[in-house]
């Protein structure tokens, strides 16, 4: 039954940083923490502005010494307003989701 269990996970966001639905300075980094390991080379960050124009060219990167948390620098300070982080998160164990969260720049 463990076994069983184990093949239905998801690595779902548990942690983002800014947070969901929030209101912040500029960030200077993205940051998000899954409940499960990812597979960095399937797995991604990208930051969009509130046209859906995405941010800046940079990847986002995993965490070496913890492969449940993924990052993307932020270039320079972002412009006040709404941006949306699109995620891509692709679990040890095989499976692939993906979604998105907003957060306002002041």
């Amino acid at each position: 039954m463990i076994g069983a269990s184990r093949a239905w996970a998801h690595a779902r966001p548990k942690v983002m940083v800014p947070a969901a639905d929030s209101t912040v300075e500029s960030p200077k980094k993205i940051s998000m923490t899954f409940s499960e390991g990812l597979v960095a080379q399937f797995s991604s960050l990208k930051l969009l502005d509130g046209k859906g124009t995405a941010v800046g060219h940079e990847k986002s990167k995993a965490n070496p010494s913890d492969a449940k948390v993924l990052t993307l620098d932020v270039p320079g300070p972002l412009p006040a307003g709404p941006y949306t982080v699109h995620w891509v998160a692709a679990a040890v164990d095989g499976h692939r989701m993906e979604g998105e969260y907003k957060f306002t720049v002041r």
